[in-house]
């Protein structure tokens, strides 16, 4: 699929994104450009994952495409992975934001699973050109296109140091409803990396998301 430039005065330019903190003076883009003008909820976490926590986040993306709304996130190892497969085995739409050129899709092992999500009518995103290489300070420019483009975001496993924090930072920046995945019971019973999220909801930044009945609190 051709890669597609899209301007700050461009129409097709996300009208979420032009409130965010430098937004980029051009996005590019790979697949069904219209996604970008549809509501989303970014679904985020960490590479560092309990097998719970990944089911987790197919429960909330299935829950979010069966709402008529767009799965957004970053095609990273972990919660990133699981929250596009949750949108596809939904037979939704997914947007993966991607930290380099959209020549191709890293990392390597989710290159399937980001041709998956284009095959379905999905769309990569990038501000950098094609043949970029990622770089590590990419990834956390990157959490301000996720926040712009979603309405909600909602953090599923992460360590309080964590990169998946910066995209808490830039989701309350931008004044966006923040959740985040907490234990149902103070035993943590389903074994969740939850140092981040629990920071985040004993801190009054993030409403807690413990049970299926709190998916609800992510309506648009």
């Amino acid at each position: 699929m051709e890669i597609v430039e899209i301007q700050r005065d461009n129409p097709a330019y996300p009208i979420g994104l032009e409130n965010a903190p430098n937004p980029p003076a051009k996005l590019y883009a790979r697949g069904n450009v219209s996604l970008l003008s549809r509501p989303g909820v970014a679904i985020v976490g960490s590479r560092d994952t309990s097998p719970n926590g990944l089911e987790i986040a197919r429960r909330i993306a299935g829950y979010v495409v069966s709402k008529g709304n767009i799965v957004i996130s970053g095609l990273s190892l972990g919660i990133d992975a699981a929250a596009h497969e949750g949108a596809l085995a939904a037979r939704g739409d997914a947007i993966a934001v991607l930290a380099h050129g959209l020549h191709t899709a890293n990392p390597r092992a989710n290159y399937k699973l980001a041709m998956r999500i284009l095959e379905a009518g999905g769309v990569w995103v990038s501000e950098h050109p094609e043949g970029v290489a990622p770089q590590r300070h990419f990834f956390v420019a990157r959490n301000r296109i996720q926040v712009g483009l979603s309405q909600p975001s909602a953090i599923v496993e992460s360590a309080t140091s964590s990169g998946t924090m910066k995209h808490a930072d830039f989701c309350l920046q931008e004044r966006h409803r923040l959740f985040a995945v907490a234990p149902h019971n103070p035993e943590n019973s389903l074994g969740l990396n939850c140092q981040g999220p629990i920071k985040l909801i004993n801190d009054g930044k993030a409403t807690a998301l413990r049970t299926k009945a709190d998916y609800d609190l992510l309506e648009l």
